[in-house]
């Protein structure tokens, strides 16, 4: 596919959307297929058993189905397309420089003193509400909201270590490398060279991204964490810091749920949003993310004065 180097930006975005959903429908295929096969489950039962949530013994299937989707959708195409665009894919995605060790504990810092600003404006996200006439659209986002709730809930249930390590797997690390491949990795460089914008490039991706989730309350710090992710990688050039970045946010969640029962979205339509703790704890909290993203972009700097 290396036809596609004399493209437009514009229609290697396309054909990468395109990928995506022929690598989406063919490991859902090999999922179905495979299930048939080794479990002899009948291919018109499958789905009914992966949207029963009431039943534990089906939970293993959705994962199943989550890998398969993340390698299909996320991380392969990415990969053929970097291929195809490049001599070098790893390069061209940005997966060669070696980030020094001071980014990497900064970047930990960063997601940490970051979450009290992100659920801040999760629970803005979650006060906003459409006019009357789209009440109907709004209650099937809110219905569509609380499944998703229900199904991370199905995923991170466990009270064993080696299901907390699983979890980790599937949540954290495999959507950390495939989301960030596709988002930061090509699609933010793609949009970049078409619109001739870092900053576009960030916030179009970021938009992207989340909106990819399919959830409307969740869409505001979803997308500010996907702008934070894109300038990481574009102050620090390296794919891995977002990467990192992405896996600590996820992992964070993970654990936390592990241990507490606690620390999924919920709609909490009621809170005061400038009255309450969690307002002044996300002010401190944007002060101090402020002041480690001026550390990343000075250290951007010195990095590009020393090259020249």
């Amino acid at each position: 596919m290396k036809f596609l180097r004399d493209a437009t930006p514009f229609t290697q975005i396309i054909f990468t959307l395109i990928l995506i959903l022929v690598g989406g429908i063919f490991v859902s295929l090999i999922g179905f297929v495979g299930i048939w096969l080794v479990m002899g489950i009948s291919l018109d039962a499958i789905p009914g058993m992966l949207n029963n949530l009431n039943d534990p013994g089906n939970v293993p299937l959705l994962k199943f189905f989550q890998i398969l989707q993340t390698i299909g959708m996320f991380i392969l195409p990415p990969l053929v397309l970097a291929y195809s665009l490049d001599d070098k894919p790893l390069q061209y995605l940005q997966l060669q420089r070696k980030p020094a060790g001071i980014i990497l504990v900064v970047v930990c810092a960063i997601i940490l003193i970051s979450s009290p600003l992100i659920e801040w404006c999760s629970l803005l996200n979650q006060q906003l509400a459409l006019p009357s006439w789209l009440s109907s659209l709004e209650d099937w986002m809110r219905s569509s909201e609380d499944q998703a709730t229900e199904i991370t809930k199905a995923f991170l249930s466990t009270k064993s270590v080696g299901g907390l390590m699983g979890n980790l797997v599937i949540v954290a690390v495999l959507p950390a490398i495939g989301e960030e491949l596709l988002f930061r990795g090509l699609l933010q460089q793609l949009i970049k060279k078409m619109t001739g914008s870092s900053h576009w490039a960030i916030w179009i991706t970021a938009i992207l991204f989340s909106a990819l989730h399919l959830q409307f309350f969740g869409f505001l710090p979803r997308m500010l964490l996907g702008a934070l992710f894109g300038y990481l990688l574009e102050w620090t050039g390296s794919l891995w810091i977002p990467i990192l970045a992405h896996f600590i946010n996820n992992a964070t969640g993970v654990i936390t749920y592990f241990i507490t029962g606690e620390g999924l979205e919920q709609d909490q339509p009621d809170v005061p949003l400038f009255s309450s703790p969690a307002f002044f704890w996300a002010i401190a909290s944007g002060v101090a993310l402020w002041l480690l993203l001026r550390y990343v972009y000075s250290k951007r700097i010195s990095s590009d004065a020393s090259e020249n």
